[in-house]
């Protein structure tokens, strides 16, 4: 009986486990249902997170990216870079001051020599520009800065601020060692030119820019070959006067009765992909620019302070000077930049056929032949790389964390020596024009950031030979002493 008493509980146990059985099994089968409901859910949801990124990569594709930012300006392009679309710009607002003796007149024929201290909104340019359909490139630069020739620069006049076209181009990418450019743009010859406006180590061109074309119209091939070791340009243009930059500043009369010339210009940094690092920015190339000129075409020549120092004679009929026939220039060139120094130098040389009439019928003609060289140099004094393209601060302009920007400091040394033919058989008169002038120049260029920057430029350029004026130098011009301080803000 004590035995039977004892397993009572462990029956029990075992019965209720046999009668609690049903239970658990319904309970499993009501997980399994919900693990298969959350399988399904699972399944739902990732079905539609992909179709969401299906979505998000087409929107991708078609919606087009926005930016602002301190390198490219504004610019909006689409998704696989095929259209760009970016405006930028620059201003420059520059003030400069003659020494007080350069104040005058040339009295012994009332010619102006214009060096008058003034404030000029030197340059205000909108850059326009961006790809179409992937291999098209297209440019815009117009100007509403000062555009009237230089040898009224001191002028105050509306018709000083007119707008104007400086270039307008379209590119066709080929590949990049095979680029089609047609339109308005800087000819491919003068080194310091072909710097971009917003980069140039002085607020003007030295003395080689007036035996250089400027800008003209035309188709040129060019492209970059070998790893970009070589840079080459090759085109035929309108044929534009020395110092001249047709439709948009300094144009001189009959442009439009030149022929074409023909411009070709080679230039190499041989060590840019070498281990040699103190040789990866040298480079040197040479230029030369072939065609003929007819017409009244003819240049002025001009100081770095605008100020013109030469001219043709053009006053009378029977003395008037005119382009008729072949012009040819060359320039050897070459810059060299390694960590903080940066030197370039160039020398250039330009020839042609010149004539006027000496009788009805009777004509005058001769071959110039002109010259000019220019050698400048910068150091960056706080420590940045110095470079064809200007200066990027190692850090921005800010006071309060002690920051100041980069300084560097320029010196330039150039000398155009006019052929004495011109003077010896009276197509110029040395009462009016020099035939000859050497400048020296020294500035600060300050960069406050990369798009802020001010420079400050003193420049003294003296005159050999002719354009004397009452009490003036033994018979020569004054020295002309300029001082210029430029502010340019750039996106």
């Amino acid at each position: 009986m004590k035995r039977i008493l004892m397993a009572l509980p462990i029956i029990a146990i075992l019965a209720s486990g046999f009668v609690a059985r049903p239970v658990w099994a319904d309970d499993t089968a009501g997980i399994e249902q919900r693990l298969n409901d959350l399988e399904q859910q699972i399944a739902i949801l990732k079905r539609q997170l992909e179709n969401n990124k299906e979505d998000s990569s087409a929107k991708a594709k078609e919606t087009p990216v926005i930016s602002a930012n301190s390198k490219d300006g504004f610019s909006i392009k689409s998704p696989d870079n095929n259209f760009t679309l970016r405006i930028g710009g620059y201003t420059q607002l520059e003030a400069r001051e003659f020494g007080s003796g350069n104040k005058n007149d040339n009295t012994s024929t009332g010619t102006s020599y214009n060096e008058d201290s003034a404030i000029l909104l030197r340059r205000a340019r909108l850059i326009i520009q961006g790809t179409v359909a992937g291999n098209f490139d297209y440019y815009l630069q117009p100007d509403f800065g000062y555009n009237d020739n230089f040898s009224t620069i001191s002028s105050t006049s509306t018709s000083a601020y007119s707008p104007s076209l400086q270039d307008a181009w379209i590119d066709y990418k080929y590949s990049p060692d095979f680029v089609i450019k047609a339109g308005k743009f800087k000819t491919p010859f003068d080194l310091e030119n072909l710097q971009d406006s917003r980069y140039t180590d002085f607020t003007e061109l030295g003395l080689t820019g007036n035996l250089s074309p400027q800008r003209d119209l035309g188709v040129q091939v060019g492209g970059n070959l070998y790893l970009d070791e070589i840079t080459y340009a090759a085109g035929v243009f309108n044929g534009a006067a020395d110092h001249e930059n047709p439709y948009g500043g300094t144009s001189t009369p009959g442009y439009e009765a030149n022929n074409l010339s023909g411009t070709g210009r080679i230039f190499t940094t041989p060590f840019k992909n070498t281990t040699l690092g103190p040789l990866q920015k040298l480079g040197f190339g040479f230029a030369a620019e072939f065609g003929r000129e007819k017409g009244a075409d003819l240049p002025s020549y001009v100081t770095a302070g605008q100020a013109p120092f030469f001219s043709y004679n053009t006053t009378t009929a029977a003395t008037a000077v005119s382009a008729a026939g072949p012009q040819f220039r060359a320039e050897p060139q070459a810059y060299y930049y390694y960590k903080s120094l940066g030197v370039l130098a160039e020398a250039v040389e330009s020839k042609e056929e010149l004539q006027y009439a000496s009788s009805p019928g009777h004509y005058v003609r001769i071959s110039p032949l002109n010259k000019a060289y220019n050698i400048s140099s910068t150091y960056v004094l706080t420590g940045e790389d110095a470079s064809y393209n200007g200066v990027t601060p190692r850090h921005d302009f800010n006071p309060a964390a002690g920051s100041w920007g980069a300084f560097e400091l320029a010196g330039r040394y150039s000398e155009i020596k006019l052929d004495h033919s011109i003077f010896d058989d009276g197509f110029a008169s040395l009462n009016t024009s020099a035939s000859k002038a050497t400048a020296w120049a020294t500035g600060i260029n300050w960069y406050l950031n990369k798009n802020v920057k001010v420079v400050f430029d003193f420049e003294q350029t003296k005159f050999g030979r002719g354009s004397s004026i009452a009490g003036g130098n033994n018979g020569n011009r004054k020295t002309e002493n300029l001082f210029t301080t430029l502010l340019q803000l750039s996106i």
